[in-house]
């Protein structure tokens, strides 16, 4: 059976989105790494580097493979990064982050910002189902609020200058989000290997 072709659109796309969910993550990664101690710190932050190096890789692949795919699919789907869910979710995200911040600070509650942000990501999340088709990012949503609430629950600060809160929601959002985009990164690459080895055999018929 022949696979079924990636168009050259749903590549770029997918190519994209791999590299803002790294690029986020990486964020993430680095702010938790920031509030490990000593040698810990630098170890946090390289492995998010490496990490994020391996994702950008992988989009960058996928983007190049695009311009050997066709350019339209038999199910054209519209770009979700051009939806109206999509911008609204990411508006209300940027409207909340600075004004929760804001009422934080002023009640003392710096040491909680970290995880308010968390959360109201992971509520944006959930603005994206309808933009790109799919519930996966639902339990990416959940995950995000869920690890928020738990943070609440640990003390702010242990040790040695360790901040705990802050290490468990930037270290936390990361791994979701590169547990996230996983799938879809190892589908396609998977998907692209099956159509070049099947273009290889017909090659040689």
């Amino acid at each position: 059976m022949t696979p079924t072709a990636i168009s050259s659109p749903r590549l770029r796309g997918i190519a994209l989105t791999i590299v803002i969910s790294a690029t986020f993550a990486a964020a993430w990664g680095l702010s938790g790494s920031a509030a490990l101690a000593g040698g810990w710190r630098r170890a946090g932050a390289a492995a998010v580097a490496l990490i994020t190096l391996a994702y950008f890789i992988a989009a960058y692949r996928i983007h190049r493979s695009a311009s050997q795919q066709p350019a339209k699919a038999s199910e054209p789907a519209p770009n979700p990064f051009g939806t109206w869910s999509y911008r609204l979710a990411v508006l209300a995200e940027i409207i909340a982050i600075p004004i929760a911040g804001r009422l934080l600070s002023a009640s003392g509650r710096g040491d909680a910002i970290m995880a308010a942000v968390a959360m109201i990501v992971g509520l944006h999340f959930f603005g994206l189902i309808p933009a790109f088709r799919s519930w996966h990012w639902a339990w990416v949503g959940a995950a995000f609020c869920g690890l928020a609430l738990a943070a609440l629950a640990l003390p702010a600060q242990i040790g040695a200058g360790i901040g705990l809160r802050n290490v468990t929601v930037g270290l936390g959002c990361a791994l979701i989000l590169w547990i996230g985009i996983l799938p879809i990164t190892l589908a396609t690459r998977s998907q692209l290997a099956a159509a070049r080895e099947s273009a290889r055999r017909d090659s040689t018929l």
